[in-house]
C-alpha cells in the first residue's frame, strides 16, 4: 500500500477546516437570528426540560421525506394553513434539514481525514519495520517525526469528530421533532375549512320525525335504557368517575351482538380477526400521527415504574411511556413496524376488537348518556396496501362500502360525508365519515370514520414492501447466462395505511334504540342482530332478560 503524502493530508485538512468554518458560521448565525426574536418563557411556568429523543434512540426508525419538504415549502405551508395546523413552520424544517446535511457532510469529511491519517500512519509503521530489518538500526528520523505529527492529528481529529457527532445527533433530533408535526398531503377533492364545509356524498333512508303517530315525543336512548335496566351510570361513577358506565342485561347483550355482527361481516370480506392490546407505548401514538404540542387532554397515560421516566414538558414524552389506546388502529399499525413485507401479502387486512379510551369529555345535553364516554368497545378495520394512491383509495372505498352495508342492515338512516381539511387530523390524506340520524337527539351523530393515510404512518413506523418481485430461481443449466443478465431492481418502498370503524358500540346502540323504539316502550331488534340475540325480534318492556330468553326458546322449540 502506498503511503499518503503529507501534502495530501494537509490539503484534506485545509478543505475540511474551510468547509467546517463556513458551515458553523452559517448554522450559528441562522440559530442566532431565529432565536433572537423569541423571548423564553418564565422558568417558573415550565416543568423541567426533557431533552428531545433522537430518532435513532426510538424503537421505530422514522424515515420522513425531508428532501420533499425542503423542495415544497410553500405548498406544504399552505396545506398546513388549510388543515388548521397553524403552529407548524415548514421553512424552519427546511432550514434545519440544510443545516443537518451540511453538518453531516462535514462529519464525513473529518472521518475521511481520520482514515487518511490512519492509512499514512500504518504505512510509516510498516516502512519503519522494513528499514529496521534491512539496516538493523533505528528508523529514519524523518519517519519518527512524521509519526508524531500524525499522532497529534489523530488525537485532534478524535475530539473534533466526537463534537461533530454530537452536533449531528442534536440536529437530527430537532429536525424530526419539528418535521413530525407537518400533516399529510390532502386529497384534491377534500373540502377546505371546518366541519360545516363537509360534502354530503349520499344519504340512506329518511330521518325519523321527533314524535310517534299519536303525537307523543320519541324517547332518548337514556330513557329507553333506564326503563329496560340496560345501563347504570350512577354505580359506575362510584367506581371510576363520570362518563363511565355499566352495560347491563340487554344493553350488555347488544354490545356483544354488535361486535359479533361487525366481526363476522369483516371476516367474510377477507379481514383477519385480531384482539388488540389496549395499552400502547407513546411512541406508537406519535408515529400514528397524534402529535399535540401542548398538554394532551385526550389520552390516559399510565405512570411508569421509574418515576424519572415520567418527566415531561408540554410536548415531549418518553417514547416508551405507556398509555391507553384511543383506537385499535394504533396497535394494528405498529404491529408491522420495522418490517419489509412481501408484496404478494398486500393488501394485509385486519379487523380488531379493543376498548377505546378518550380522556376528554364535553358537558351538555347533546353529549348526555352514551354519546361521549371515556371508555367504549370498538371494532376497527385496518389495511396495509402497496404504495399508490389508486390502491389505497380502492381499499378506502371498500371499507366505506362495508360500513354502508352494515348500517343499512341495522335499519339506520345515515349519510356519508367527505370531511374537510380541519377534520383530517395529521395523518389522513382523505377521510370519509358516516353519521346516523338519532331521532331522540334530533340530530346526526358520527358513528364511523374511514381514512386513507397514504405513507404518513408507514414512514414513521418504517413499514415497507418491495417495489417489484424478485426474479424466479434460475435453473442450473441457465446459471451462466443468467449471471450475465442485469439483475431486476428490488427497491423498497413505504406501504400505505387505511383504517375504518366497523362498529363503535355506544353510538350504534343510541341509533338503534332511538330509531327502532315503539310507542308501547318496546324496541324492534334489527334482523341482522337477531341471530346473536336468540332470534328475538323485540326487546319488550316490563320483562326481564332471563324471562325473555326462556320465552323465546320455548317459542323456537314449538315452531
Amino acid at each position: 500500500m502506498r503511503p499518503v503524502s503529507a501534502t495530501a493530508t494537509a490539503s484534506a485538512m485545509a478543505l475540511v477546516v474551510a468547509r467546517g468554518a463556513a458551515t458553523r458560521r452559517c448554522f450559528t448565525s441562522s440559530l442566532v437570528s431565529r432565536h433572537a426574536s423569541q423571548q423564553p418563557p418564565s422558568s417558573s411556568s415550565l416543568p423541567a426540560k426533557l431533552p428531545p429523543q433522537p430518532p435513532n434512540a426510538r424503537q421505530f426508525k422514522p424515515h420522513l421525506n425531508y428532501r420533499y419538504i425542503r423542495d415544497n415549502v410553500s405548498a406544504l405551508q399552505e396545506n398546513c394553513v388549510n388543515r388548521n395546523a397553524l403552529d407548524v413552520d415548514v421553512a424552519k424544517v427546511a432550514a434545519l434539514y440544510d443545516s443537518f446535511v451540511a453538518a453531516d457532510y462535514e462529519l464525513g469529511e473529518l472521518r475521511r481525514w481520520r482514515n487518511a491519517v490512519a492509512v499514512e500512519m500504518a504505512s510509516l509503521v510498516g516502512q519503519a519495520k522494513k528499514d529496521m530489518g534491512a539496516k538493523g538500526a533505528d528508523t529514519d528520523v524523518s519517519i519518527g517525526s512524521r509519526r508524531k505529527v500524525l499522532a497529534e492529528q489523530g488525537r485532534n481529529l478524535k475530539a473534533s469528530i466526537a463534537k461533530h457527532e454530537s452536533l449531528v445527533a442534536d440536529l437530527q433530533s430537532r429536525l424530526y421533532e419539528e418535521a413530525r408535526h407537518i400533516p399529510n398531503d390532502t386529497h384534491p377533492q377534500s373540502p377546505i375549512g371546518d366541519e360545516s364545509n363537509a360534502t354530503v356524498l349520499s344519504t340512506t333512508g329518511t330521518p325519523r320525525g321527533p314524535t310517534f303517530p299519536s303525537g307523543a315525543p320519541l324517547r332518548s336512548h337514556m330513557d329507553i335504557m333506564l326503563a329496560h335496566d340496560m345501563v347504570d351510570f350512577d354505580r359506575a361513577g362510584k367506581v371510576a368517575g363520570s362518563s363511565f358506565y355499566y352495560l347491563r342485561n340487554m344493553g350488555a347483550m347488544l354490545e356483544m351482538a354488535l361486535c359479533r355482527f361487525a366481526m363476522d361481516t369483516c371476516i367474510a370480506e377477507g379481514f383477519t380477526p385480531v384482539v388488540a392490546p389496549d395499552v400502547i407505548r407513546h411512541e406508537v401514538l406519535e408515529a400514528c400521527g397524534f402529535n399535540p404540542r401542548s398538554e394532551d387532554p385526550q389520552t390516559y397515560y399510565i405512570a411508569p415504574h421509574d418515576p424519572a421516566a415520567a418527566e415531561t414538558t408540554g410536548t415531549q414524552r418518553d417514547p416508551l411511556q405507556l398509555c391507553l389506546t384511543a383506537t385499535a388502529e394504533f396497535p394494528l399499525a405498529a404491529a408491522h413496524a420495522n418490517e419489509t413485507l412481501p408484496r404478494a401479502s398486500l393488501p394485509l387486512k385486519s379487523v380488531a376488537s379493543s376498548h377505546a379510551f378518550r380522556a376528554e369529555g364535553l358537558a351538555g345535553a347533546a353529549n348526555r348518556g352514551l354519546y361521549r364516554v371515556h371508555q367504549f368497545t370498538k371494532i376497527e378495520m385496518f389495511a396495509l396496501t402497496p404504495r399508490g394512491g389508486d390502491t389505497s383509495a380502492a381499499v378506502l372505498a371498500d371499507m366505506v362500502r362495508i360500513q354502508r352495508h352494515m348500517y343499512a342492515a341495522l335499519g339506520l338512516c345515515f349519510r356519508e360525508l367527505d370531511m374537510p381539511t380541519h377534520d383530517l387530523g395529521a395523518p389522513a390524506f382523505r377521510k370519509i365519515d358516516i353519521e346516523a340520524w338519532m331521532p331522540g337527539r334530533g340530530s346526526w351523530g358520527e358513528i364511523s370514520s374511514a381514512s386513507d393515510c397514504t405513507d404518513f404512518q408507514s414512514r414513521r413506523l418504517n413499514i415497507r414492501t418491495f417495489s417489484s418481485a424478485p426474479r424466479p430461481p434460475v435453473q442450473a443449466r441457465d446459471a451462466d447466462a443468467a449471471a450475465k443478465q442485469p439483475q431486476q431492481a428490488m427497491a423498497a418502498e413505504f406501504v400505505h395505511t387505511v383504517n375504518g370503524t366497523a362498529c363503535a358500540v355506544p353510538r350504534l346502540i343510541i341509533a338503534i334504540l332511538e330509531t327502532h323504539q315503539t310507542e308501547d316502550g318496546n324496541v324492534r331488534v334489527p334482523e341482522a342482530l337477531r341471530p346473536y340475540l336468540w332470534g328475538l325480534d323485540t326487546i319488550r318492556a316490563g320483562i326481564g332478560l332471563a324471562d325473555l330468553v326462556r320465552e323465546q326458546q320455548l317459542r323456537a322449540k314449538n315452531e
